[in-house]
């Protein structure tokens, strides 16, 4: 008989603990079934937010197979079948796996997945978020990443978002002299970034948004070992796509440095450059209504070498280019200008060092052979142009093509010439010398 009542006594004192137990909030429940049998959660406490779909969590481990994922603080908001209105992480680490990563801040709004019919993956275009954001991520392994912060905006199918990443570091291991690439910020806008990606995994050219669209990275290191090599100061892309109007598009480069290192070192010593700095510009615009691509300006400027200048301007150019051959494009004219601020004239002094032989007698071989190359009475001028740079009497050499009638590079594949004069005259060429 005492055995019975002490042992409904007991059980009387337990009630009051079960009871203090709180049934774990839907929206956690949901989370499981959404997650699969394959994942297994626990938490250290959670607790039922007035958002429907919400919960708040605490000490949050997920874990499927030796993989671990630990969330000191959680918050679901809005979690549905298709996705979720807000998630907040904080204190986040990633093991067991192939990664290993911590991660300070997670914030995740409007994420929304179409389901595709009759199953499957879903595609970067199925996937829209209004917001993600990521500070302070941290990960190890043979190419460990650091980054600062991510910021990405309207993504989605059809949504013009923005990207945005400050103090990103990455270690490369096996990529010749580079183990260590550093980007203080990389800025996105204007551009559907799901369809580009859903493009890529399509391999098909992406649709095109309406609108301006821009690019900007700024300051990018390339190191080995703690020394620099290359870094770039600044890259600016922006473009404009408009209904009923031509689209434009620039780029400029500006603050680009290489300094010797494998394999260029060899050849900068050689040439007594003690680092190279290069500038580039680049408009484009195209016509959708003609068909026609203008370049007006390409121009790659190395600082005491030399300036490259190309303008082109072609027609039958698509925009679904890239399913084309080339050899659809016709080429109305170009012209390629290249201006020696020393480069040519150090490749000559070095060259002539190494055999032994005055420079004037080495330029003199070069514009012998140029003349050969150039035989005929039609080259003449091209002749005189090319002997003039070679021998030091010109520093600027420029080559112009401005066939009769447009010519489809495909003809031009199709009916090689047999001679530079055939050349000449199927693609109205001019070699000047100033």
């Amino acid at each position: 008989m005492r055995k019975i009542v002490l042992a409904a006594l007991l059980t009387l004192l337990a009630l009051p603990a079960f009871a203090q137990q709180p049934p774990e909030p839907a929206a956690v429940a949901q989370l499981r079934r959404l997650l699969g049998a394959g994942v297994t959660l626990a938490y250290g406490s959670a607790t039922a937010t007035d958002v429907q779909g919400g919960a708040a969590l605490t000490a949050l481990v997920l874990t499927r197979g030796a993989e671990t994922i630990r969330v000191a603080e959680a918050r679901l908001d809005g979690l549905r079948e298709d996705g979720i209105g807000r998630l907040s992480l904080r204190g986040i680490e990633i093991g067991g796996g192939q990664l290993s990563a911590t991660l300070e801040r997670l914030d995740l709004e409007g994420l929304a997945v179409r389901r595709r019919t009759g199953g499957g993956p879903p595609k970067p275009t199925d996937v829209s978020a209004d917001l993600l954001r990521m500070e302070n991520w941290r990960s190890l392994g043979e190419t460990p990443v650091n980054i600062g912060a991510v910021n990405v905006e309207n993504f989605g199918g059809g949504r013009p978002g923005s990207i945005n990443v400050t103090a990103l570091e990455v270690g490369v291991s096996g990529a010749g002299p580079v183990d260590r690439v550093a980007v203080a910020r990389i800025a996105v806008a204007g551009l559907d970034a799901a369809e580009i990606m859903s493009a890529l995994i399509d391999r098909r050219p992406p649709a095109t948004l309406p609108g301006r669209s821009s690019l900007d990275i700024e300051s990018v290191t390339l190191s080995q070992g703690g020394t620099t090599f290359a870094r770039l100061g600044a890259l600016a892309a922006r473009g404009d796509v408009a209904t009923g109007r031509p689209s434009t598009s620039s780029l400029a480069i500006r603050g680009l440095e290489v300094n010797p290192a494998p394999p260029h070192a060899e050849w900068m010593q050689r040439l007594d450059y003690s680092s190279l700095r290069a500038e580039v510009r680049m408009e484009v615009t195209h016509d959708p209504a003609t068909n026609v691509l203008d370049i007006p300006v390409f121009s790659i400027e190395l600082r005491d070498a030399g300036e490259l200048n190309l303008a082109l301007r072609a027609d039958n150019v698509r925009q679904d280019l890239m399913l084309r051959s080339p050899g659809d494009m016709r080429l109305i004219s170009a012209r390629l200008r290249y201006a020696d601020l020393s480069l040519f004239r150090r490749w000559v002094r070095t060259a002539a060092q190494r055999e032994g032989t005055p420079e004037n007698t080495f330029r003199d071989r070069l514009a012998q052979q140029a003349s050969a190359a150039l035989a005929g009475p039609t080259l003449a001028a091209a002749r005189d142009a090319a002997q003039r740079f070679l021998r030091g009497d010109a520093t600027v050499l420029e080559l112009a093509a401005n066939p009769r009638v447009p010519l489809s590079l495909g003809l031009a594949q199709r009916k090689p010439q047999r001679n530079l004069a055939g050349w000449q005259d199927m693609f109205g060429l001019t070699l000047t010398a100033r």
